[in-house]
């Protein structure tokens, strides 16, 4: 295994954060999709394309050293037999059984659904090649991934960062330990964010521009909102500064002295990744259904 616990996932930072903004908008409009870095723009409420991309990233970093491009995608889609493991297995959803016994549809045939919409979502975000696309069927099988940059195609097949590479980490423990599986695509596209930002000397956290936050990152106060349950699962720290709401938004356009509020502190907590996700998560919303 290529990766080893204390390096992380190496992403390009254009996956979170434009070099600079594609449309000149204000910092209280969020972009449309297609003007958004990566991890916003595969953003869904019931979708899977940012935990497929993520999950796929770090597929190739198991098996290809940094600089290089991994050797093909050999892993089967679904049904890889025994103590083989195919892409099915590797991303979580909700599917299950269902339908009666003239009817019946797999939990397998859903999954192989979701992951279906997920690549074509991806190969909709310049991220993944199809080259089976023309055939008749089984048209995902052997997917490409592209360069996890916003730059327009034609892309560079995908390779993996040098630690010169304009670069961040994402912790391991996000995928082995299965935070990758039990947290929304907003609250993925934030934790992000820190982690792109993440100074472990800077104790205190980050500063997040409102203009930066919206015009390079894609995240609004919807999006914003998802740190609120990232804090109670231990993963985030987010300092409020005077004059700003909790959703990151202005609370009032000045203060006594005409002076504007700050920007809100942001700061990963590493150290949360290191618990099981699924867990966590369930013992958190079990004490708020329970009290």
């Amino acid at each position: 295994m290529t990766i080893r616990l204390n390096d992380g996932v190496r992403v390009r930072k254009e996956f979170v954060c434009l070099r600079e903004p594609m449309t000149n908008g204000s910092d209280r409009g969020v972009p449309p999709p297609h003007a958004r870095p990566p991890s916003t723009r595969l953003m869904g409420r019931k979708g899977v394309a940012l935990r497929l991309m993520l999950t796929a990233l770090f597929e190739a970093q198991t098996r290809t050293e940094p600089g290089e491009r991994p050797a093909g995608n050999p892993r089967p889609l679904s049904h890889a037999g025994r103590d083989g493991v195919a892409w099915t297995d590797l991303l979580a959803t909700d599917a299950d059984d269902a339908g009666n016994s003239r009817t019946m549809i797999t939990r397998q045939d859903k999954q192989r659904r979701h992951l279906g919409n997920g690549l074509e979502a991806l190969e909709r975000a310049c991220l993944v090649a199809l080259p089976h696309r023309g055939e008749p069927r089984n048209i995902h099988r052997e997917f490409m991934l592209l360069e996890e940059t916003a730059a327009p195609t034609p892309k560079p097949p995908y390779s993996v960062p040098k630690n010169s590479d304009d670069s961040f980490v994402v912790p391991t423990a996000l995928f082995t330990n299965g935070w990758i599986s039990v947290l929304s695509d907003a609250e993925l596209a934030f934790l992000l964010m820190t982690m792109l930002m993440y100074h472990p000397d800077e104790e205190e956290g980050v500063a997040v521009p409102a203009k930066a936050r919206l015009q390079l990152m894609g995240i609004g106060p919807e999006t914003y909102e998802a740190h609120r349950l990232l804090e109670t699962f231990g993963l985030v720290r987010v300092t409020r500064q005077a004059g700003r709401a909790a959703n990151g938004r202005v609370a009032s356009v000045g203060t006594e002295g005409g002076r504007r509020a700050l920007p809100d502190l942001v700061q990963l907590l590493p150290e949360g990744l290191k618990r099981d996700g699924y867990s966590t998560v369930a013992d958190k919303l079990d004490s708020f259904f329970c009290r």
